[in-house]
């Protein structure tokens, strides 16, 4: 073994410095190679455990998975933390244990050290804390929001009531990419941070996003400018209502793409209370009765001569009435449609060209045809003539010149697309197939070069000469007897009898 490799180390000194550097970088490439494909070969797919974290948060985690042996990376700065994603579930559990990732901020487990030794006002701050952390976490577990910041004032409580200041809060939210927080949200959350501070009002809570932006209505102490903000997005959400009835009624009928659809709904959103008392004259009811007799005697009679000792009897009668009175609160409903306009534009029908390549003739919709379309949107919409309803339906050619444009447009990015496709795959074969001619091409010269310096191996050893004595004579080499073949045997029947042979050939031809 060690005369080969001193054989194979004289070698190499013998080779030129080039032949050498080929070989040296030939073995690397190789080396490299193999190293390459084992690693590709035992790639773990890495997915995501978390992104968008704050420092200390991608600390702790990443303390937690070195103690769980579990290999981790960091990308997007350090905010995000990714792992093999068959153990990803796994790892989520274990960390949901340990508290992570606890959103930034610090919950009530604040109150899990001791507090004692602590001041109130440190009780309180505490508390306030806790609130916080609470909320924000709360917040960020929306799925439109990444992380959020919860800021409360809580001013001291003041002997005196007018004296009191109401509390405040600000909310700072974080959008995950291509996410927004429609009105309806944010005003969710401004009633959940309202519900979770005592003597906090909605619209005393304050929302930003990250870029500065004022998601939460300008809380501005005129009620009617707030009212009218209120009251045109109710206006706009009915006539999307209605505005979608109608169009999807028409894209089942005629197909989508075929008609445009606006609604203009005019709401009456005038406050009105009204009491209204009404009296019936003739259903009397009787409140109260007061009956009075007097008696008295009459002496006159008794002076002139006639019957002593007559009485005279008064009766009074005093009877109250009250005359029956219905007494209504009516309180209008506010938001009541007031006037609905309708505007309906629907495309005609298309049959064949007039000319050949031509475009296709266009048909009007029929009166009795837009006459039914008509009455169905009535129908869906709510029309009434009592509110003196408007409506319109026109039936019109539609302009397709800007579509075929833009269809033409994507089938020569697709074409496109689909050519740079094949020829980026062309390309990585051809590339690979000149990879390859190069290193046969290399190899050949490299074996070749070798073996132009390699010596050849020794001869084998001659085989030592066979000596004969020469008082015995030597034996005679008898040639082995072999077995006849069957053309031997074949040749000796054609000359012993040849009429069989024939016979048999005459058999053959005639069958």
């Amino acid at each position: 073994m060690y005369e080969l490799f001193q054989r194979m180390v004289d070698t190499v000194k013998r080779m030129p410095p080039n032949l050498r550097f080929m070989i040296v970088i030939s073995t690397v490439l190789v080396v490299a190679g193999t190293v390459l494909i084992y690693s590709w070969a035992q790639h773990m797919t890495y997915g995501v455990l978390y992104a968008d974290l704050p420092a200390e948060e991608v600390g702790a985690i990443v303390d937690q998975l070195e103690q769980m042996k579990i290999p981790y990376r960091l990308s997007g700065g350090g905010a995000t933390v990714s792992i093999e994603e068959s153990k990803i579930g796994e790892a989520r559990v274990r960390l949901a244990s340990a508290g992570l990732p606890s959103g930034g901020a610090m919950g009530y487990e604040i109150f899990d050290k001791s507090t004692m030794g602590m001041t109130e006002f440190v009780q309180k701050l505490n508390f306030r804390r806790a609130l916080e952390g609470e909320l924000t976490r709360t917040i960020s577990s929306l799925s439109e929001v990444a992380s959020a910041r919860v800021h409360i004032v809580m001013p001291e409580q003041k002997l005196f009531v007018e004296d009191e200041i109401a509390p405040t809060a600000s909310v700072v939210v974080k959008l995950r990419a291509g996410a927004r927080l429609d009105p309806r949200k944010v005003n969710g959350i401004q009633q959940l941070v309202a519900s979770g501070v005592e003597g906090l009002h909605a619209e005393n809570v304050t929302i930003l996003d990250y870029a500065g932006n004022l998601l939460s209505p300008a809380a501005s102490g005129d009620p009617v400018a707030m009212l009218s903000a209120r009251q045109l997005d109710l206006q706009k959400s009915v006539e999307s209502y209605l505005q979608n009835k109608a169009q999807s009624l028409l894209d089942g009928v005629i197909g989508p793409g075929r008609s445009l659809v606006r609604v203009n709904a005019k709401l009456n959103f005038e406050q009105v209370e009204k009491t209204v008392e009404e009296y019936d004259p003739d259903n009397l009811a009787i409140v109260s009765q007061e009956r009075n007799e007097e008696t008295t005697s009459d002496n006159s009679a008794t002076a002139e001569g006639g019957n002593a000792g007559s009485q005279v009897k008064k009766e009074n009668t005093i009877t109250n009435y009250e005359v029956n009175k219905t007494v209504q609160r009516i309180i209008a409903e506010t938001g009541n449609i007031e006037k609905l306009t309708l505007s309906v534009i629907v495309d005609g029908k298309y049959g064949p060209p007039a000319e050949e390549g031509g475009e296709p003739a266009f048909t009007p919709r029929s009166t009795e045809e837009i006459s039914q379309l008509s009455g169905a949107l009535k129908n869906a919409v709510g029309y009434d003539d009592n509110r003196h309803d408007s409506f319109e339906m026109v039936s019109v050619q539609f302009d397709r010149d800007y579509f075929k444009d833009e269809q033409s447009e994507l089938d020569k990015l697709e074409q496109r697309n689909f050519f740079m496709d094949i020829g980026m795959k062309a390309l990585k074969v051809i590339g690979l197939v000149i990879a390859f001619l190069f290193i046969r091409k290399m190899w050949k010269k490299i074996v070749s070069a070798v073996k132009a310096w390699v010596p050849p191996p020794p001869p084998p050893p001659k085989p030592a000469p066979v000596q004969r004595i020469e008082d015995e004579p030597a034996e005679p080499i008898m040639p082995e007897k072999r077995k006849p073949k069957l053309t031997d045997q074949m040749s000796e029947v054609a000359k012993e009898r040849p009429e069989e042979i024939a016979k048999v050939i005459r058999t053959m031809m005639i069958e």
